[in-house]
């Protein structure tokens, strides 16, 4: 007598296929979480070779690099005899310093083109200098049409306009050109003072629009408006003014082109900000932190040492 093989029944494949969900339900997320992991420690190693260089390039000149040029066609005239000449940023000038030399040596510092924006290299992708987390960005470069800053790398890191610019001045072209003393200069004391944060390449409060004027972009190469890799501009177009006032609190996950805001720094951690402190370490900042604290942290000489934990 043959043995009658028996299958699913409806109700069991049903029951099956409920599981076979719920385990995905819960697997997801901790992938995600494995993901984000991941692309947090990329960040902040990343963060932490910048920092070499800055301190490799500062120990070499005894100053630090400009924070950029006043466009992107015009060369650095009032920062250090050593920086002076093309119109640069300091991710530029860190090149030679984060394994980028060959690049470097194929830079001019003649500040029309073919020497504008970084002597024709301004589409160079630049791996160090992106960050895995930064959902604005497309094979390493930005996605804002205005002024065609889809067509530049981007730099998911920004250099303290306080650090490396010329607050002192009288105005922008005055003060983006720094001319600062290392470590003179940061008289708060290295671990107390932010020298890079992130930032999204691409960034605006336009209604979805990436053309729109208010879009704006963070692009290693280009020291013009409103797409300078800096910070604590406090500028919708990353227009730097004298003096020192309160930074911006920085932004979590914001929407490209709908809840950026440029005047700000943006992250796409959630729950915080990865920023690389002028002792070399980099440090995760908690969106808890007061706004006070936050101004404390990115001012090198306000007298103020920051509480990281509030």
């Amino acid at each position: 007598m043959k043995s009658i093989r028996r299958g699913f029944t409806l109700i069991e494949l049903l029951v099956v296929i409920a599981i076979i969900a719920i385990l995905i339900a819960l697997l997801v997320p901790a992938v995600q979480k494995v993901r984000e992991a991941a692309a947090r420690t990329q960040c902040t190693n990343n963060l932490h070779q910048i920092l070499i260089g800055v301190h490799n390039l500062g120990n070499t000149y005894k100053v630090l690099p400009p924070a950029a040029s006043v466009d992107g066609w015009t060369a650095l005239t009032l920062a250090n005899p050593v920086y002076n000449g093309g119109p640069w940023t300091v991710f530029a000038f860190l090149l030679p310093y984060v394994e980028q030399e060959p690049l470097y040596d194929s830079l001019t510092r003649a500040p029309s083109p073919p020497g504008g924006y970084c002597g024709g290299q301004y589409m160079k992708v630049i791996p160090l200098y992106l960050c895995p987390s930064d959902p604005t960005t497309v094979n390493g470069m930005s996605q804002t049409t205005n002024g065609g800053a889809n067509g530049f790398a981007v730099s998911n890191y920004s250099a303290n306009y306080y650090v490396f610019g010329n607050p002192e001045g009288t105005s922008d072209a005055t003060c983006i050109q720094g001319n600062n003393a290392f470590p003179g200069s940061v008289l708060d004391g290295l671990s107390n003072t932010i020298f890079f944060g992130e930032a999204y390449g691409s960034c605006g409060i336009s209604a979805g629009n990436p053309a729109a004027a208010t879009s704006a972009a963070s692009l290693w190469a280009d020291s013009t408006l409103p797409w300078r890799p800096i910070m604590c501009h406090n500028s919708a177009t990353k227009t730097v003014s004298p003096g020192y006032p309160p930074c911006n609190m920085f932004q979590t996950q914001p929407v490209m082109f709908e809840t950026c805001d440029p005047s700000r720094q943006q992250s796409g951690h959630a729950g915080g900000i990865n920023v690389g402190l002028g002792d070399g370490s980099v440090r995760f900042v908690s969106t808890s932190i007061t706004p006070g604290n936050w101004a404390a942290a990115c001012d090198p000489r306000d007298g103020v040492v920051p509480n990281w934990d509030e």
